[in-house]
């Protein structure tokens, strides 16, 4: 799997999202989102406000806004049809470190430094919720496709990290996975929400039955921490970048590695998928996105 790729900010990136109206979006530590064309690569628009970097970005479902945070302590939402500001969130300091929508696009969910899920209106911009965590700060947050989960990794303590997955409608506690030796720092849902796929910097991929509360299977392949996974779409890979500065592509139903990309230079923070599950990017400290695809020209 070849892929083609381009320069695209001015510092390191560490966020990517691809929209369902094909538009890239990618927030970097220059402190700006950049809005692409998914199909060409070209540059739509640079979103300012942001006063230092930005460490997450997604979309919502209709593909028509998109959010962020950064290490400001706000979140922003975007109007991607106008390339303009939506809305600002002051969620204080260290209380947004990582945003998802939620499929209903209705609310986003932000992880805290106190191991919560704080989750906000995007109509008001008003905390409506918090999932209590264990303390443990919240470096990476996903909802399931079917709105049911939202879940959280945490960093390490002693010698082990936390994955919590909640109930939406109750905001209960569900299921505890602890399989995971070091930080949690990138987590998602299969297409069917049956399974949740989380990266760590133990170097390990771990697959959770997120209905039973089991793990399932570890995958071991990189030989450094793993920043980020993404699961397509369609529910057969997952794609995983390391500080090893790879991209490895695994079949989630042969539970094996089928390819690996070294096209950066360094560290590999997002990745995203697109709707269609055929295509994905990753993006790195170096600066760069790369554009690969599953299937044959």
């Amino acid at each position: 799997m070849a892929p083609w790729g381009k320069l695209a900010h001015d510092a390191g990136i560490w966020s990517a999202a691809w929209s369902s109206k094909n538009a890239l979006v990618t927030g970097s530590l220059d402190n700006t989102v950049k809005v692409w064309n998914a199909e060409n690569g070209e540059l739509k628009g640079t979103l300012t406000g942001h006063q230092l970097g930005v460490n997450s970005v997604d979309t919502n479902a209709e593909g028509t806004l998109a959010v962020s945070t950064s290490l400001d302590s706000q979140i922003r939402i975007w109007d991607l049809e106008q390339l303009k500001q939506h809305k600002i969130i002051d969620a204080g300091a260290v209380q947004a470190w990582t945003a998802k929508f939620s499929p209903d696009s209705k609310h986003i969910a932000t992880g805290t430094a106190s191991g919560d899920i704080n989750q906000y209106s995007v109509e008001s911009g008003e905390k409506v919720q918090t999932f209590e965590g264990r303390g443990k700060f919240a470096m990476s947050v996903a909802y399931s496709p079917n709105g049911e989960y939202v879940a959280c990794g945490t960093e390490a303590s002693s010698d082990s990290s936390t994955v919590l997955l909640f109930d939406v409608a109750t905001g209960k506690l569900r299921h505890t996975f602890k399989g995971h030796a070091m930080t949690v720092r990138s987590l998602a849902f299969s297409a069917d929400s049956t399974k949740l796929v989380t990266g760590s910097d133990d170097k390990r991929i771990m697959i959770h039955d997120a209905v039973h509360g089991d793990t399932i299977r570890t995958l071991s392949g990189h030989s450094a921490w793993v920043l980020s996974v993404a699961v397509s779409s369609d529910g057969v890979h997952i794609s995983s970048g390391s500080s090893d500065n790879k991209v490895k592509l695994w079949d989630l139903v042969a539970d094996q590695c089928i390819d690996t990309m070294d096209g950066h230079s360094d560290q590999v923070w997002g990745l995203a998928w697109n709707k269609q599950g055929n295509r994905f990017v990753s993006v790195s400290e170096d600066k760069s996105i790369k554009f690969y695809s599953t299937t044959s020209a």
